[in-house]
């Protein structure tokens, strides 16, 4: 085992480390120290590659430590989200996993609270390591695609239109702060479905006149529970409210067309139907991206809803 360095004898600054909270195969983030003399000494430094021998070689250290200011990147969460992702930026699976693991802390805790509070740091830190991972690998949704969960959820449902469209908008050489404003409205777009009865949205016959008047009102509900979230920023609030919309003018909940309809919401109109057609619902299994792209070129009820612009990019990425 070799040794790195020796840290000065700042004895408030490090805990007691269990390696049992570690296993074989995984990055570790953050320096694992032993204490000797009068002195702490990194014997592992954060982003190494835990394996079984290195493993058994931990395990036979009388004490192990780390810093105090790293406990917090011991569990998976929206704060230690950002260390995860950056350690395992080339594991393809495993990043992918990490953002579906920590978005379902999210959504499952504001569809538990009676407040729909929604914990707006943790959408910024799921968006922004997005946003990192677009940046650095080029052909990230080509390659975090495979790994899509096909489950007709919320939470899936809302990532997976994060991430299509920040890749979309950072194709369209969108700035940090853009993308940022488009991956929140892209994240939180769907949550007014909270509102709505889970047995109509999960029905598996078509839906009565009522029901689908019931259904298109999410998008306002949506944008209600947002500013609740003191959320007023005028883009991501046009972005959700229009997601719907379509520049022929079928779209809800206002039937708006072309020009009235903002970039955000028709990168979230593309990212949404896509997302919907090639995860499978209560009424129909799912489409493959080709088929989907194709239905929503060609079909008769979808061909003039999109801007074409952004609908051949996606195309191009896909």
């Amino acid at each position: 085992m070799k040794i790195i360095k020796t840290k000065l004898n700042y004895a408030n600054s490090y805990t007691l480390f269990d390696i049992n909270t570690l296993a074989v195969g995984e990055v570790v983030l953050f320096d694992i120290l032993i204490k000797k003399e009068d002195g702490y000494i990194i014997i592992i430094e954060a982003g190494t590659v835990l394996s079984e021998n290195l493993y058994d070689k931990l395990k036979k250290q009388e004490g192990l430590y780390i810093a105090k200011k790293d406990e917090e990147k011991q569990i998976l969460s929206c704060e230690s989200l950002k260390y995860y992702i950056r350690h395992n930026k080339d594991n393809i699976q495993k990043r992918v996993q990490l953002l579906y693991d920590v978005n379902s802390q999210l959504f499952d805790i504001y569809l538990s609270n009676k407040d729909n509070k929604i914990n707006l740091e943790c959408v910024e830190l799921i968006v922004k390591s997005i946003i990192y991972l677009i940046k650095y690998d080029e052909i990230f949704i080509r390659n975090t695609m495979p790994y899509f969960i096909n489950e007709n959820m919320l939470k899936n449902h809302s990532l997976h239109v994060a991430i299509y469209a920040l890749t979309l908008g950072n194709a369209l050489k969108f700035k940090d702060e853009q993308l940022l404003q488009l991956g929140t409205a892209a994240l939180l777009h769907d949550v007014g479905f909270k509102k709505i009865d889970a047995a109509i949205i999960n029905k598996e016959t078509p839906l009565s006149p009522q029901e689908n008047k019931l259904v298109q009102k999410h998008p306002l509900y949506s944008v209600e529970i947002i500013k609740q979230n003191h959320i007023h920023d005028p883009y991501i609030i046009a972005a959700v409210m229009h997601h719907h919309e379509r520049y022929d003018g079928t779209g809800y909940p206002e039937g708006r067309t072309r020009k009235e309809i903002s970039d955000f919401a028709s990168i979230l109109a593309i990212c949404d139907v896509f997302d919907a057609l090639t995860n499978s619902r209560p009424h129909r299994k799912n489409f493959t991206s080709f088929n989907a792209l194709k239905m929503m070129m060609r079909d008769s009820e979808m061909i003039n809803g999109f801007n074409q612009e952004y609908l051949h990019m996606a195309l191009k990425l896909l």
